[in-house]
């Protein structure tokens, strides 16, 4: 019987073996995203951040305050748009939606879910030490670009289009007041601040970071691993 549950063992690892990188990835990303809903939460206000119930908000006005300026550098100066604007950490264009970066906006679930996952990841610890620095500072980076893009897209009032769109997709009723208008504009604003390049930013280049670990590091460092265990092996023989 216990041959049987054995080889059944076996047969199992077998099958799941060329999938293990992939779904240990799958685990330590699911596994935070559970860690982070039972201890982090939002206050009735969103710009609150609380930590396992203690308001941890004024610890993140730093980079909330840089990231409105990286933004504002990219696309006032990077970008050319001259009428671009920034009072504190609120940044706009005269006339659109004013955009105030919390800490929900700075990408610091990202950072924080990058770095659990590659420290609990497969792969030699001294590449890690460079490459998670390097992945994070690429995070930051596409999360700028991300919100500067954010900006320039509500910059105009958005299209006729997104009217039936949105009626479907947000459950809205539109009707032709300024009142409607806003609440339209800011569901403009939420189908990709919260939405698209939400899912682009943990889908894509979360993703991507962790295949070129997997591709181009790990892999290479198992397969000599692999072989020096075999070397070994053999002239022990």
């Amino acid at each position: 019987m216990d041959i049987t549950a054995k080889l059944s063992s076996n047969k199992y690892f077998k099958i799941i073996e060329p999938f293990k990188d992939i779904i240990w990835f799958l685990f330590l990303f699911i596994l935070f995203d559970l860690i982070w809903k039972l201890c982090v939460h939002q206050g009735v206000d969103e710009r609150v951040l609380l930590v396992l119930g203690n308001d941890l908000t004024s610890y993140t006005d730093g980079i909330c305050l840089w990231t409105a300026k990286a933004v504002y550098w990219t696309v006032h100066t990077l970008f050319g748009y001259s009428d671009f604007k920034i009072e504190g950490s609120t940044i706009f264009f005269d006339g659109s939606l004013r955009v105030d970066i919390i800490w929900g906006c700075t990408g610091l679930k990202q950072l924080f879910m990058f770095l659990f996952i590659m420290v609990f990841y497969f792969g030699p610890i001294k590449k890690k030490l460079w490459f998670i620095p390097l992945s994070l500072f690429i995070l930051l980076i596409i999360n700028i670009l991300r919100l500067a893009i954010i900006c320039i897209i509500i910059k105009d009032p958005y299209p006729l289009w997104f009217i039936p769109v949105n009626e479907w997709y947000n459950g809205r009723t539109w009707e032709n007041t300024r009142a409607s208008y806003w609440v339209f504009y800011v569901d403009w604003f939420n189908v990709f601040h919260r939405d698209v390049f939400t899912w682009l930013y943990y889908d894509g280049v979360m993703f991507v970071l962790w295949l070129i670990w997997e591709e181009k590091i790990n892999k290479p460092f198992q397969r000599l691993k692999a072989k020096s265990a075999i070397n070994t092996q053999e002239v022990a023989e």
